[in-house]
């Protein structure tokens, strides 16, 4: 669904990707982990069109858009639940989720379904939403595109973890099928509880890739680059 291959990206002369290549299969979950400044985001940014990589090559569902504009992307498939929700504040919860609808299986009533307390809201601004119902809605509009593959940015960010627990438990029920997952998080357990395959980014760069059952064993690696002094524990 999504090949990247030895993308290079700058901001300015600030070179910030250094050959970045990472691939999410069709129906596959792929945990993208890091620090802060990792370059997770810049990655997402490359891979949707919002800044394009100098050089490298991004195909999405077989066709290569690395030069494409964003919405285009957005249109061929690629959903984004974007750092920080961007939620609309002044619009409600309905004029949110209907904003980018598109037809296809994802309709209001059954983001409502995944979603009971944006059924209750309804008619509140989105503003006026806690931190966590504003990311069911951000995840909920992202659903309403009826795209092909779901982009997740840091979705656990500054969450309660009961709330972490249920968008972890929403993105387990969501992967599989026709949808496609790529989970932008620094959120070890999370990113773990829901992945097929695990990429780790240091500096710009793919530093180690693999399961998460192999990610578990690699306590260098966690140590080093995810700051994870040992294994076990919950979100």
């Amino acid at each position: 669904m999504l090949e990247v291959e030895g993308i290079q990206t700058y901001y300015g002369e600030s070179h910030v990707l250094h050959g970045v290549s990472v691939r999410v299969g069709p129906g596959e979950a792929v945990a993208l982990l890091g620090r802060n400044g990792a370059g997770k985001t810049t990655l997402i940014r490359s891979v949707a069109g919002m800044t394009p990589p100098r050089d490298g090559r991004v195909v999405f569902d077989g066709q290569a858009v690395e030069h494409w504009p964003a919405y285009r992307i957005a249109r061929r498939g690629l959903a984004l639940v974007p750092q920080g929700r961007r939620i609309f504040a002044p619009l409600s919860v309905r004029e949110n989720l209907l904003l980018g609808a598109r037809s296809g299986e994802w309709r209001l009533e059954k983001v409502y379904d995944l979603f009971p307390r944006l059924r209750e809201r309804e008619g509140q601004s989105g503003g006026t939403l806690s931190g966590g119902e504003q990311q069911m809605l951000a995840i909920g509009r992202a659903l309403l595109t009826n795209g092909r593959m779901l982009v997740l940015d840091e979705p656990s960010e500054g969450l309660a973890p009961i709330v972490v627990r249920e968008i972890g438990r929403v993105v387990q029920g969501l992967k599989g099928g026709r949808l496609s997952i790529l989970l932008v998080e620094q959120n070890y357990h999370l990113a773990l509880r829901v992945a097929d395959r695990v990429y780790v980014m240091n500096k710009g760069q793919i530093v180690w890739e693999g399961t998460p059952a192999g990610l578990e064993a690699a306590e260098e690696i966690k140590r080093r680059f995810l700051g994870v002094a040992e294994a076990g524990g919950d979100a």
